[in-house]
């Protein structure tokens, strides 16, 4: 339930509104596709997507408190309360998400791609170009010539009728992914919020930042300004050895003296794989946010992964024999890590089937059991199931088989349900699906040599936007749900300007982009040259697959099941047996990319959370908690603020994450 009744508020709060909240959400939006994109791509300094916690809504919210309390002071009843900042706040995460990775980000490459560098030498002129229709992408060289090597205009008419089609098309396509999540994520909010009560350790800073519109402790406190101080010290020392290599650097980021993995040469300690050390400060933060068994959990299974790399090179084992679309490596990781996810999901339906059962029920004969939820039971699930089609659709309008496309949704939105699970129970800094893709998974599913040349290269090449879901939205929407309890506003009132943040934040991503690429150009120096090479790697892959089809992965399935049961155990022995160590999401979390780079910072804050509550108790544990919030609020404005003057100075600037 959403706790407030709107009638509570106090004669004396600012009144609270969504309209003028849709107005000033609609300008910041625009603002914050802009920014964000320019700062990434061109400055080339702030990661403003990717986070669990989003850097840019956090960032854009900091000032605007410190303004609200001055409104606060001198003209009151002009003043935002809550409700509108943390409503403001999640339409700023739902229109960051629609720009971020694995949607407009990589989109607005890969789509042009393979007309940009076909050459006679690849032949995918001949090999890929038929199996394209006109409408995903354009194709004209006029209207291409300009995105890649800028010094051009995107508002020039034709360039602008190139782009028209393929642009409303995708925007159709992400809107829906986005309205199928939110429909998802309204039928499972009673289950996690009311029921299961889920901690969502990333929602206590905006939290803590927007109570009674920003005159709250919380800005007096002094363990949290330390906490401030402290991050943003530590990551203005980088910058400025960025600027002047003769001034001293802190290696917080692993690179460097960091990487473990560069020391190790010697066979088996070799085939340990990626380990490296990082000390970013607002994932310590955000870890120490987390129950201690998650935080446990997520850095020790990660090295009982390395440990497994190491034992099986020593036990000889090599290649085992995988047939997919890349080659299975005991003890098959990534292959687990799908299985994992499955488990998750899976987990999360069966834990919520009463209250699905119940949405069930209310939509077969509404009443007043929903009506405090963002959306009605019947509008979830008929909106849902709409959604659902219009995805299916699209991508059978593309060209892809049905069955395919089926294996290929279910496949993601899976993905996304535990992707959404795990950030609300366990936080995570940097969360990755599998590295064993959606797109990966369903090609070995079938096996490309069972699949036409068609649906191998629009699988391969105009589906490969969900191999990245770090900027997922679903994530993101579980927790603007959660942020919706302390609302005095009603549910309902959150539900169209979330749905009006997506689509104008789509529309917002694409026009960033677009206009700055026509100005710097995306195959050019002067922007970051990593979206532009990574985005015809799809289309090579796609190549490869038709002239060397591989067949079905059988061991790599044989795997995921090995995965999908390894999470079951672990969730029975946490439930049946009290202080069970290993919880099925460390697991999960584990067998991604996600930590990484966050094992080191998850094992520090489990450190140093296990001794203060050890030492302390739970009353120290409250005093402490707005140093590490003030770790996370620094290391996210601080380096914002270097951004600025990169974008002020027309310099490129230090990077503070991810390296």
């Amino acid at each position: 339930m959403w706790l407030r009744d709107p009638n509570s508020t106090p004669p004396s709060a600012p009144k609270t509104s969504s309209r003028r909240i849709f107005w000033l959400g609609t300008l910041l939006i625009a603002f914050n596709a802009f920014f964000g994109t320019y700062a990434y791509i061109v400055t080339q300094c702030l990661t403003w997507t990717q986070t669990s916690l989003l850097r840019g809504p956090v960032v854009l919210l900091f000032p605007l408190v410190l303004l609200n309390l001055l409104i606060l002071k001198v003209a009151r009843r002009f003043a935002l309360t809550q409700s509108e900042l943390l409503l403001l706040y999640s339409m700023l995460c739902l229109g960051t998400c629609a720009g971020g990775y694995g949607f407009v980000q990589i989109l607005i490459n890969n789509i042009t791609s393979p007309f940009q560098f076909a050459t006679e030498s690849n032949g995918w002129k001949s090999k890929l170009w038929p199996h394209i229709p006109e409408w995903l992408a354009p194709r004209d060289p006029t209207v291409l010539s300009g995105f890649y090597r800028g010094y051009s205009s995107l508002y020039a008419p034709h360039i602008l009728k190139g782009w028209a089609i393929p642009i409303l098309a995708w925007s159709l396509f992400i809107f829906a992914i986005f309205w199928t999540s939110l429909c998802i994520v309204s039928l499972f909010r009673r289950a996690w919020v009311e029921e299961e009560r889920l901690t969502f350790p990333l929602v206590p800073l905006p939290l803590q930042m927007t109570e009674a519109g920003g005159a709250t402790p919380f800005w007096k406190n002094r363990w949290m300004w330390t906490g401030f101080v402290v991050a943003g010290l530590a990551e203005s020392v980088n910058y400025l050895a960025f600027l002047y290599p003769s001034f001293p650097s802190l290696p917080i980021k692993p690179i460097g003296v960091n990487m473990i993995d560069a020391y190790l040469t010697v066979f088996p300690w070799n085939q340990a794989g990626m380990l490296r050390l990082a000390f970013y400060p607002f994932v310590i933060g955000i870890a120490y946010l987390l129950p201690l068994d998650v935080a446990f959990s997520c850095w020790s299974v990660y090295l009982m992964v390395k440990a497994a790399n190491i034992g099986v090179a020593m036990m000889g084992f090599a290649d085992a024999g995988g047939a997919g679309s890349a080659a299975n490596r005991a003890p098959y990781i990534r292959e687990q890590g799908v299985g994992a996810f499955f488990g998750i999901a899976l987990f999360a339906i069966w834990t919520a089937r009463r209250t699905l059962a119940k949405a069930w029920q209310e939509m077969r004969r509404p009443g007043l059991s929903d009506a405090n939820e963002l959306m009605s039971s019947r509008m979830a699930i008929v909106g849902g199931g709409l959604g659902i089609l219009v995805l299916l659709g699209f991508l059978i309008a593309m060209g892809l088989q049905v069955e395919v496309a089926g294996v290929f949704l279910a496949t993601y939105l899976c993905f996304s349900l535990a992707l959404a699970r795990i950030v609300s129970e366990a936080g995570v800094g940097w969360a990755f699906a599998p590295s064993w893709s959606t797109t990966a998974f369903t090609t070995d599913v079938f096996g490309a040599h069972n699949l036409n040349a068609r649906n191998v290269t629009l699988l391969q090449g105009y589906t490969s936007w969900s191999t990245d879901m770090r900027d997922n939205p679903m994530p993101q929407q579980a927790m603007s749900l959660k942020l919706g309890q302390t609302s005095s506003m009603t549910a309902r009132q959150f539900l169209w300007p979330l749905v009006w943040a997506t689509a104008f934040g789509i529309l917002c991503a694409f026009w960033a982009h677009l206009h700055i690429y026509y100005t710097y150009g995306a195959a050019s120096a002067k922007v970051r040259p990593a979206l532009a090479n990574g985005a015809s790697a799809p289309f090579r892959q796609a190549a490869n697959l038709l002239s060397l089809p591989t067949k079905q992965d059988t061991a790599g399935m044989t795997a995921a099941v090995v995965g999908l049961l390894i999470t079951a155990a672990l969730g029975y022995l946490r439930q049946r047996f009290t202080g069970w160590p290993i919880h099925p999401l460390g697991y999960a979390i584990a067998t991604t990319q996600s930590m990484d780079y966050m094992w080191f910072p998850f094992f520090l804050a489990w450190l140093m959370k296990s001794l203060v509550i050890r030492y302390g108790g739970a009353k120290m544990y409250r005093r402490t908690l707005p140093l590490f919030l003030g770790l996370i609020l620094g290391d996210y404005v601080v380096p914002a603020l270097w951004g600025v003057y990169g974008m002020l100075t027309g310099t490129q600037q230090y990077m503070a994450f991810p390296h």
